[in-house]
């Protein structure tokens, strides 16, 4: 929906919006959006401001809108976890309302002037760089705001945010908190590493036939098939139903659908416009602003450019800089007068005349008119004719679905009944497994019955008590347009796999673990005979492997192929005294590393270029800004007074 916005319109004026939108605020006031939450369970409470159910329920959701919008239609709704969706939606309004209440304690606050000024500004709301109304606007819907709630909403984050600034300005980072952040993060160090690969270990390994045995013999458990199904099923589809339906519409209702698919397609034609408005409102009333529009009309007719005296005159800010421009827009954009009056339009560059909507008068002028183009009957006939099978069939559906469900449930112990009774093939399917999914080859899709009996819903019913014990399961939605109803013909129980089967893989485990075994005690020896004293070479020597050496490594820059648990390992380890190492080791993908450092260089603050130092004073700025205005949020907290729930 957003995108077909996007595409539909390029250009508005905010103005416009905020005129209606300061018009509630006179009227209600701020609070016109919680005038009817009374007698609402408190949730928390926040200064003089109680969260109750509703607010919470309406913010949850919002988060929830927020996240899909994000992820993508692909994303399942029910893969986000209520539960902490609204524990998160309730820290944010705890977190909101105290800074809000905080900066009105303060005195800090944004006019409506620099709310409008930084919407308009706000890239979200934008479409080619200029200001999208119906950008905005989708934006509002989509997360749940009215127009009046979100200005609000927007005006107690800009407050926020200059709180926040304030806080980050008295913020002073001394010289020698600089020079601590270059000795350590500029830090250098030598160090040697060596490797000891696991795969190495476990192929010297030998494995013996009691080895294998005793293991094949203590973990039997894991060395059975699964226990297996074969099934049987009845399945009741809109598809399966539409292609079995004899059509019986005539050409002529189906010319009608056809006329009426495309009138319907072209209501949906675009309209390229520009426009003036001069507002009505406590300034200048309704005589005057009428007088005004007339004479600028006056001004066109006699030849003057439509672009330059909109850039002259329209108050409409957000589309005057582009000289009235609009945009391409579909209709359900625009206020019904302005709508109908643009519509009424038939000339490229006609202008109309004054047009009264809710803000104020308007000069409309056509720019272009994008027509939808339709495909003929003929092109239509078979669209048509499987958009009516499909409506039949649906119907069919809709009908069968209790039928189904009532049928198998008397039957209980077999389908064959239901199936004659509704017409259906009883499907049968072998060696089903409770993690079943399908198999295919060369790339091919799987078939329709391997794709239901891997359907989660489907597998939990097979393997449930009931129908493992010979009952019809209940009647299983698996989609809008397909339910079946499942039973279990045949079990096979769950046998042991015969050891010959296995050997391979019981050895190859075996192995895996004396490799693990046989690495870790030599990695120990090795540690501790570098500790006592023993040349790194004379250890390198006893293992089989060679010293990885490397000088001046910076902590932050990494070096090319060397594991980063490695890395880590060797800045983690103690600055060694002169003349000595710090030995350590560090696990990672391939098996274990033995680690040697050997000397420490600190960062110099002096060797600093002034560009790495401005980088450092904010980090450290950064840093030292988080921990403030955490202290100052705490603070603040205690002072507004918070009651969360138990």
């Amino acid at each position: 929906m957003l995108q077909q916005l996007r595409d539909q319109t390029q250009s508005t004026g905010f103005k416009v919006l905020v005129v209606a939108i300061i018009l509630v605020l006179t009227l209600f006031g701020f609070g016109a959006t919680n005038v009817f939450l009374g007698g609402d369970p408190k949730v928390a409470q926040v200064g003089d401001f109680d969260i109750t159910e509703s607010v919470l329920n309406i913010e949850t959701e919002r988060e929830k809108r927020r996240i899909l919008s994000q992820v993508g239609p692909d994303f399942d709704p029910n893969d986000i976890d209520r539960l902490l969706l609204q524990q998160s939606a309730l820290s944010q309004l705890i977190n909101r309302q105290v800074l809000y209440q905080t900066a009105s304690d303060l005195g800090i606050s944004v006019s409506m002037e620099e709310v409008n000024k930084q919407l308009l500004a706000s890239p979200v709301y934008q479409v080619d760089g200029k200001f999208n109304e119906a950008v905005y606007r989708s934006q509002l819907q989509i997360l749940g705001y009215q127009p009046v709630e979100f200005l609000n909403e927007y005006a107690g984050a800009l407050s926020a945010e200059q709180l926040r600034n304030g806080v980050a300005e008295g913020v002073l980072v001394p010289d020698w908190e600089i020079a601590e952040a270059v000795r350590i993060l500029e830090q250098r160090r030598d160090f040697a590493y060596l490797s000891l690969n696991v795969a190495a270990y476990a192929a010297d390994a030998e494995v013996s036939n009691e080895e294998v045995e005793a293991r094949y013999a203590d973990d039997q458990a894991l060395y059975m098939t699964p226990l297996t199904l074969d099934v049987e099923y009845v399945r009741l589809a809109v598809a399966d139903l539409a292609g079995g339906l004899a059509l019986e519409v005539g050409d002529d209702e189906l010319r009608a659908m056809y006329e009426e698919d495309r009138a319907a397609a072209s209501s949906a034609d675009a309209r390229d416009s520009a426009h003036i408005l001069i507002q009505v409102n406590d300034a200048i009333d309704e005589t005057a602003a009428l007088k005004r529009i007339t004479e600028i009309a006056e001004r066109i007719n006699q030849g003057e450019d439509f672009a330059q005296v909109a850039k002259e005159t329209s108050e409409d800010l957000g589309s005057a800089e582009q000289g009235g421009s609009l945009g391409l827009a579909g209709k359900g954009v625009f206020e019904a007068p302005f709508e109908e009056a643009l519509w009424n339009l038939t000339t490229i560059g006609q202008v109309s005349q004054p047009v009264r909507t809710a803000f104020g008068y308007h000069l409309i002028k056509l720019n272009n008119i994008i027509v939808t183009e339709y495909p003929s009957f003929e092109n239509e006939l078979p669209v048509l004719r499987d958009r009516v099978k499909t409506e039949l069939a649906e119907e069919q559906y809709s009908d069968r679905l209790d039928q189904l469900e009532r049928s198998a449930y008397d039957e209980r112990f077999a389908l064959s009944e239901t199936a004659a009774e509704l017409d259906l093939p009883v499907v049968q399917m072998s060696g089903i497994t409770q993690d079943y999914s399908p198999t295919v080859a060369d790339g091919s899709e799987p078939n329709a019955s391997d794709l239901l009996l891997s359907n989660p819903d489907v597998l939990e019913a097979l393997f449930s008590e009931e129908v493992l014990a010979g009952e019809n399961s209940q009647m299983i939605q698996v989609s809008d347009t397909e339910s079946v109803v499942v039973r279990v013909a045949q079990q096979y129980e769950p046998m042991e796999i015969a050891l010959e089967e296995v050997t391979k893989e019981i050895q190859a485990q075996l192995r895996g673990e004396k490799g693990l075994a046989a690495l870790e005690e030599a990695k120990l020896d090795a540690i501790a005979a570098l500790a006592a004293g023993t040349g790194v070479s004379e250890v390198a020597s006893s293992l089989g492997q060679r010293w990885v050496t490397l000088e001046n490594v910076a902590r932050v820059r990494g070096v090319e192929n060397v594991p980063v648990e490695i890395l880590q390992e060797a800045f983690r380890l103690p600055r060694p005294t002169a003349g000595e190492k710090s030995i350590g080791s560090a696990d990672y993908e391939q098996g274990s590393a033995l680690v040697v450092v050997t000397q420490v260089t600190p960062g110099d603050v002096n060797a600093t270029t002034d560009t790495q130092l401005e980088q450092f004073r904010q980090i450290v700025g950064s840093r030292v800004e988080r921990a403030e205005f955490i202290a100052f949020f705490q603070a603040a907290e205690n002072s507004i007074g918070v009651v969360r729930p138990e």
